[in-house]
């Protein structure tokens, strides 16, 4: 039996890892909401995060619609529930700011937090699912930095090619100047015949 459970351990590990964290891009003042569907003491967890770790607001609604938990003007949190009513319940995110917003989220739904319920666990697999469910928020973690890593690149070099256009710029309008200037110096003293 522990082998075999370990066993499962390890293969829900590893297809967990070839899964990827949702990426989604708000536009300015714009609300996206998704939805998990839920029973009665179903986990869910949720972790996101903005890339530079710009602000935006988060709730988590219940069946009616009613605020269970909400983060304002944050850019990066993590959230865990257990339902108390069955139904459809929603997570938003919303981009007050007037500019676009990259929020990167991971949700973990019931589907996938099943094997942390204890049924008649023995300690030392419980000790294993909290192993296991730590690591996916490691994982979760590592995707973040990951993206957060890309955008930088991108970020620096577009501003490298932007610098090095500039000091070519600068250095043409420098020559430039440097010529014309010894243009009108000579053409100064021609006209007054010293050359």
């Amino acid at each position: 039996m522990n082998r075999s459970f370990t066993s499962i351990v390890v293969l829900l590990s590893v297809l967990a890892s070839f899964a990827a964290a949702y990426t989604t891009i708000m536009f300015p003042n714009t609300q996206e909401c998704y939805f998990e569907r839920m029973k009665t003491g179903d986990h869910f967890s949720i972790t996101f995060e903005t890339a530079g770790k710009l602000p935006i607001d988060f709730v988590i609604n219940d069946v009616n619609r009613n605020p269970i938990y909400s983060m304002p003007h944050t850019g990066e949190g993590s959230y865990n529930y257990v339902s108390t009513v069955e139904g459809r319940y929603s997570y938003c995110f919303k981009n007050n700011a007037p500019h676009e917003i990259v929020v990167n989220f991971n949700p973990h739904g019931p589907e996938e937090e099943t094997f942390l319920a204890g049924h008649d666990a023995s300690p030392a697999e419980n000790e294993v699912r909290k192993l296991s469910h730590n690591i996916e928020e490691i994982k979760d973690h590592f995707n973040f930095m990951l993206f957060r890593n890309e955008v930088h690149e991108h970020s620096v070099s577009d501003t490298q090619k932007k610098m090095f256009n500039w000091a070519i710029l600068q250095t043409l309008a420098l020559a430039g100047a440097c010529g014309w200037q010894i243009y009108y110096v000579r053409s100064l003293f021609k006209i007054r015949g010293v050359v």
